[in-house]
């Protein structure tokens, strides 16, 4: 299996964790889109971790600098998953959905391109 394909093999799975717990805090915390989304996001690091360690770039390496590397590259990630529901359902209105479903898209180009060049690289 090709790394792309083990990669959105990992990323549909992360961005069902994403969804079910974005839902879950906005449901039943009632918390904004915006918080919902952050929470969700939070909630699925770790099996983005190590699921795109193990299965998608089957790095070999440290573990300690490469989650560092991570959640430095996730960090953007997380601005963007708070940034874009705020954007579409805070300020425009739209339907939570929407801003998921846009967080969910967005997020895995900018974070596949920095993983592979640089979170688990091999020395």
């Amino acid at each position: 299996m090709s790394k792309l394909l083990r990669f959105a093999s990992v990323g549909v799975a992360n961005a069902m964790a994403y969804a079910l717990a974005t839902r879950l805090y906005a449901d039943v915390f009632a918390v904004s889109a915006a918080v919902a989304s952050g929470l969700g996001y939070a909630t699925a690091v770790p099996m983005a971790f190590f699921g795109h360690r193990n299965l998608t770039f089957e790095a070999k390496g440290a573990l300690s600098p490469q989650l560092v590397r991570f959640l430095g590259n996730h960090l953007f990630g997380f601005v963007l998953a708070v940034a874009i529901p705020w954007l579409t359902t805070d300020l425009l209105a739209w339907p939570i959905w929407l801003g998921m479903g846009a967080t969910i898209l967005a997020v895995p180009v900018v974070s596949y391109l920095v993983m592979d060049k640089w979170v688990f690289t091999r020395p």
